[in-house]
C-alpha cells in the first residue's frame, strides 16, 4: 500500500449520514401519503434512512421496508411510534410495540425498557402541543430534542427547541414530519459516521467504504444520538403542508 493511499485513508475517516427522524404515512388519520411514495421520496432525497413514526402506533413501518426493498439503494428503516403525551408529542424511535398514552416521564420509561430512544417531538411550538410542566425532570429523562421540524411555521419554535438541548446538553434531532411525500427530507438529522476502508493490495486503490453501524434498523443514528452526536438541521416555517393536512383531513371526514 503507498504512502498515498495510507494518508488518503487517515483523511477520509468519516462520512456524513443524513436521517429524516419523523415521517408518516397513511396509517396516520392526518396523512395521505402510501408506504411505497415515502419509499420512493426518500431515496430520491438522497437519505440514508427515515423513521416511521406514525401517531401511536407501529403501523406502516413493514409496508415501507417492503417497498423500499424494491428500490435502489440502501434505505434504512427505522420503526418508530409519535406518542401522544399528556402534554406533547414523543417520538419513540426503535420501538417495535407502541407506548402507551400518558405522561412524558411514563412514556420515556417504556421506550427505555425496549432499550430504544426517546425523542422531544416539536416540543415548543405553540400552534400544536408543547411541553411546559415538569421541564427539568423530563430533560434528565429524555435521549434527545427535535430541533429542527420543517412543519413549525414559526422560526422561534425551533429555537427555544435548540436553546433547551444546549441548555441541558442534548442530542439535536430533525425531521420533516411529513404527512406527503413532497415533504420527505426538508429536515433531517446528520451525524457522522467512522468509515473502513478497503485497499487492493497489488494495486493500492481504495474498492470500498463501509461506515460503523450499518442499516441495521437505525442502530447506527440511535447510537450517535445516545452519545449526543446528531445535528439537526433543514428548513422551518411550512404553513401550505398545514393546510394541506387539514384540506386531506376534511376530505377524509366527509368521504
Amino acid at each position: 500500500m503507498s504512502a498515498d493511499a495510507t494518508d488518503d485513508r487517515d483523511r477520509d475517516s468519516t462520512a456524513t449520514r443524513r436521517y429524516d427522524l419523523q415521517v408518516h404515512t397513511d396509517a396516520s388519520p392526518c396523512s395521505a401519503a402510501t408506504p411505497a411514495e415515502i419509499a420512493v421520496a426518500a431515496v430520491e432525497a438522497g437519505l440514508d434512512g427515515i423513521a416511521i413514526t406514525n401517531h401511536d402506533t407501529t403501523e406502516g413501518v413493514q409496508q415501507v421496508r417492503h417497498a423500499a426493498s424494491g428500490l435502489d439503494g440502501d434505505l434504512d428503516v427505522i420503526p418508530g411510534v409519535e406518542v401522544t403525551t399528556t402534554q406533547g408529542h414523543l417520538l419513540a424511535l426503535g420501538v417495535e410495540k407502541a407506548p402507551p398514552q400518558a405522561d412524558p416521564l411514563a412514556v420515556i420509561e417504556n421506550v427505555h425498557e425496549q432499550g430504544d430512544v426517546a425523542v422531544l417531538s416539536h416540543p415548543f411550538d405553540r400552534l400544536r402541543q408543547v411541553y411546559d410542566r415538569d421541564l427539568e425532570a423530563i430533560a434528565a429523562a429524555v435521549d434527545g430534542i427535535e430541533v429542527r421540524n420543517s412543519r413549525c411555521v414559526r422560526r422561534r419554535y425551533n429555537e427555544a427547541a435548540s436553546a433547551f438541548a444546549a441548555r441541558h446538553g442534548l442530542a439535536e434531532t430533525g425531521g420533516s414530519d411529513a404527512h406527503f411525500p413532497r415533504e420527505v427530507g426538508r429536515a433531517v438529522t446528520e451525524y457522522d459516521a467512522k468509515i473502513e476502508a478497503g485497499f487492493e493490495a497489488e494495486a493500492g486503490t481504495e474498492t470500498e467504504v463501509r461506515a460503523e453501524g450499518g442499516h441495521e434498523d437505525g442502530r447506527g443514528v440511535l447510537d450517535a444520538i445516545r452519545a449526543g452526536e446528531t445535528r439537526g438541521v433543514g428548513r422551518g416555517g411550512y404553513l401550505s403542508g398545514h393546510v394541506a393536512t387539514k384540506l386531506h383531513q376534511f376530505r377524509r371526514s366527509v368521504g
